[in-house]
């Protein structure tokens, strides 16, 4: 289907050159693993799919190494190995240990602290309006952060 002129290096990955080829870039560059599929189905591939290499190694594009997924399924399949960033917290409101996904909260939203729920973070948040950042405050939010870990699931559609 697809004739590829020549294999180019580029970071981590390998790319051909492929006059004509409708998703190419500049200089006719098109991703190896990409053309190899296509010639293997023999057909284009969607902007939604992804090839996956099964070994890891992004050079090795042998048809046995590489898996078709939608963006989804990859972006799944690279959560569960790669584990989840949660943090366990202290409710700065009603003391209550919870845990939360580190993008989640307050270290990567910015803010002062993460509440365990909506209702407790209005009331803490109406507190600091009446009251100031008094000692009390500051001490709730000096403790709200516990701990931070990666978590690693088998499917990661775990939700917090």
């Amino acid at each position: 289907m697809w004739n590829v002129e020549k294999i180019i290096r580029k970071g981590d990955y390998n790319y051909c050159v492929v006059r004509n080829h409708p998703n190419a870039i500049k200089y006719g560059y098109v991703l190896h693993h990409r053309i190899i599929m296509e010639n293997h189905l023999q057909r284009l591939l969607s902007k939604n799919e992804v090839v996956h290499h099964v070994n890891g190694d992004k050079l090795d594009n042998r048809i046995e190494n590489l898996k078709l997924m939608n963006a989804n399924e990859h972006v799944k399949l690279h959560g569960a190995i790669k584990g989840r960033k949660y943090v366990d917290l202290k409710c700065p409101n009603c003391d209550k240990i919870f845990s939360k996904q580190h993008n989640h909260t307050h270290l990567v939203k910015g803010g002062l602290y993460t509440s365990c729920s909506r209702v407790c973070s209005g009331k803490f948040s109406r507190l600091i309006q009446l009251h100031g950042v008094t000692h009390a405050v500051e001490s709730a939010i000096s403790v709200n952060i516990l701990s931070v870990y990666v978590k690693i699931t088998e499917d990661n559609t775990e939700e917090t």
